[in-house]
């Protein structure tokens, strides 16, 4: 039997998250998976996530991490990058909560 975990949804969990990272022979901390996870809900919440997508912002999230850079994890209309700043500066100060 196999399990599948749906992993490119606002409603997803950062084990999801980690789940599909390993698949992808991507390996990071808890605390990466996690914030990672918040990034894709972020995006998620601006518009529909697919799973290319979701594998994607993963890739990108971690050679960022890996090189130290802050490059954009998906490309994003204008509109899109405004409201992406709109969900981070809601976001700042309180923390994203991450499920399981």
């Amino acid at each position: 039997m196999t399990r599948y975990v749906h992993f490119a949804s606002r409603l997803t969990g950062w084990n999801a998250i980690k789940s599909r990272a390993q698949q992808l022979k991507i390996e990071m901390t808890d605390a990466q998976y996690k914030e990672c996870t918040a990034k894709i809900k972020q995006l998620a919440d601006i518009r529909p996530i697919a799973v290319d997508d979701a594998d994607s912002i993963i890739r990108a999230y971690h050679r960022n991490v890996k090189l130290g850079e802050n490059k954009p994890l998906l490309e994003l209309t204008a509109a899109e990058k405004e409201a992406l700043v709109e969900k981070e500066k809601e976001g700042a100060g309180k923390e994203v909560e991450v499920s399981a």
